[in-house]
């Protein structure tokens, strides 16, 4: 596989207009909830954002330590795809919400008249992933971002303890605090369509910081010298993820 890191992870912006009360970016939790959904086709330019601006803002209204933002691929082969996501600062958190997907209709807080409901934006609102970060014991605070990427990861079904272990012990401690503008964290799947897959997120702060480290075409230098100290720990990892799946570090992706 010679393909350039960029090319196997979309990085969706957030749409600021979507919450102004997280305009500066969306604070990771413990528990991230993805839609799985399509968006519904055929609304006017605009229409969709305002729809999701109306509807976030009920929905967060009145939470702690949770959050909704609707992110927009901006380029790469995704360009043009939204993605809606919800976070909970931690499992406690997360139990007060909905059992199952925070996207759905029946969710309390879209009720009252809004003009705009999750299905006039989704065309399946109870399709999600609900992802925990493995080991948040280990993290004293999670950053703000203004991108996030989504990398999903082929682990080996019997070497998964293992795996998360490993993250939990080397992952973690380089890449979870990799640069101050951008860190990789490890989420495992436990509820929805995809339960028991991981995903490497890519916390990035901002526009600006992903245009310094992926500027349109390929890795910036700065970018590559900060992962060249972590090859050998990119080897030990190749063992438990299947075969094919992953970039040989002899690539230098």
């Amino acid at each position: 596989m010679k393909q350039g890191l960029a090319t196997i992870l979309t990085l969706f912006a957030q749409i600021l207009c979507a919450n102004p009360a997280n305009a500066q970016g969306m604070k990771l939790g413990e528990v991230l909830m993805v839609s799985t959904s399509a968006i519904v086709k055929g609304r006017a330019p605009g229409t969709l954002e305002s729809c999701a601006t109306e509807i976030i803002s009920s929905w967060d209204k009145g939470k702690s330590g949770v959050s909704m933002q609707l992110f927009l691929a901006d380029r790469g082969n995704r360009k043009g795809q939204y993605l809606l996501v919800c976070g909970a600062a931690t499992a406690k958190v997360r139990a007060t919400l909905p059992a199952t997907s925070p996207f759905a209709d029946s969710t309390p807080s879209t009720r009252g008249g809004l003009a705009c409901r999750f299905s006039d934006l989704l065309v399946n609102p109870k399709a999600y992933t609900e992802y925990r970060l493995i080991g948040p014991e280990k993290f004293q605070s999670l950053p703000v971002i203004g991108i996030l990427g989504i990398h999903y990861i082929k682990v080996r079904k019997e070497r998964a303890a293992e795996f998360e272990k490993f993250v939990i012990e080397k992952l973690h401690p380089s890449v979870g605090h990799l640069l101050p503008d951008l860190q990789l964290l490890y989420y495992k799947a436990v509820a929805g369509e995809n339960a028991g897959s991981y995903i490497t997120v890519y916390a990035i702060e901002s526009i600006a910081a992903r245009d310094k480290y992926w500027p349109v075409g390929s890795e910036t230098p700065v970018l590559k010298e900060a992962f060249r100290p972590l090859r050998t720990l990119a080897e030990d990892l190749a063992p438990y993820l299947v075969e094919g799946s992953y970039l040989e570090p002899s690539s230098g992706g």
